[in-house]
């Protein structure tokens, strides 16, 4: 078997919902989990193929793919991650989703946070994390997949398109795959998954299924309550740039946003006229 293709990123620009509406196709199957990360690894070779693909459960006459967003975290993983993917299918196709700039920040930001990832403040973590507006460097994160294997094949989409005009994304998405836009699970297309705000999610140092935390998830339902409520972080809204940090950010980012305007073919001026009220940041509930 291979891997057809892969949904590339960006981080928090609905890659998950848009796995789980592909994967209601019947002729497209996803990998499990969503985000193997296979050929991220940093500068080594990826493990053994076989475990791979292990990870997609075996049909016949369907495309396989899978969602990992870390493909397009460069610098910070393998620096050369077009390569590896080349290597094992040089026909693989891509499709990558792009958001406003701001909205993909601060979305990027709560995920941190809540995972404890993070304990710094927006106003810190924007200095301090590269991390966030390298990753929302688009035009540098796709051209070298674009370089590598021909812009044929790879599909950039817009976060806002494929909330607001669902079926109209799913019609392109047909188009660059070759499969019936009409089989699609309709029930799929008006989820929203991965939400930030209003969850309470348990930090990376207990969200691993460690023997300790699997008893504590066996017990009665109070006290594995009140083990999340202590050991877990939640926004109770989300966090609003001041005016300086949003001028900071298209400072810093204008030149991709004017390079992927070429290659979407898209006017995204209102990535940039959008409005920058100055605004105090919102708090945060954690514990």
């Amino acid at each position: 078997m291979k891997v057809n293709f892969m949904i590339i990123g960006a981080q928090k620009c609905g890659t998950t919902t848009l796995f789980s509406i592909l994967n209601s196709h019947p002729k497209l199957e996803g990998s499990h989990p969503k985000e193997p990360h296979y050929f991220s690894h940093l500068n080594t070779k990826p493990p053994d193929i076989e475990y791979y693909h292990s990870l997609f459960p075996k049909k016949d006459g369907v495309l396989y793919f899978e969602g990992s967003t870390s493909y397009t975290f460069y610098p910070y993983y393998h620096l050369k991650t077009w390569d590896l993917i080349y290597e094992y299918n040089p026909k693989m196709k891509f499709i990558y989703n792009v958001r406003n700039p701001i909205d993909r920040i601060i979305s990027s930001y709560m995920h941190a946070y809540l995972r404890g990832e993070t304990d710094l403040s927006m106003e810190r973590a924007l200095i301090d994390n590269h991390y966030m507006l390298d990753i929302t460097r688009y035009y540098t994160q796709i051209s070298p997949y674009i370089n590598k294997f021909g812009s044929e094949n790879v599909l950039i989409l817009d976060f806002d398109d494929l909330k607001d005009n669902t079926h109209e994304v799913l019609s392109k998405v047909s188009a660059f795959l070759g499969v019936d836009t009409a089989l699609f699970d309709e029930k799929m297309l008006e989820k929203h998954e991965n939400k930030s705000l209003d969850k309470r999610v348990l930090t990376n140092k207990f969200r691993s299924r460690t023997v300790p935390v699997k008893i504590i998830h066996k017990l009665v339902p109070f006290l594995r309550k009140r083990f999340k409520e202590k050991n877990s972080r939640s926004f109770s809204e989300k966090p609003v740039l001041t005016k300086e940090q949003k001028d900071m950010i298209f400072n810093m980012l204008e030149l991709e946003i004017r390079e992927m305007e070429k290659l979407m073919d898209k006017d995204l001026s209102k990535w940039i006229k959008q409005s920058l009220s100055a605004v105090s940041t919102a708090s945060i509930e954690s514990k």
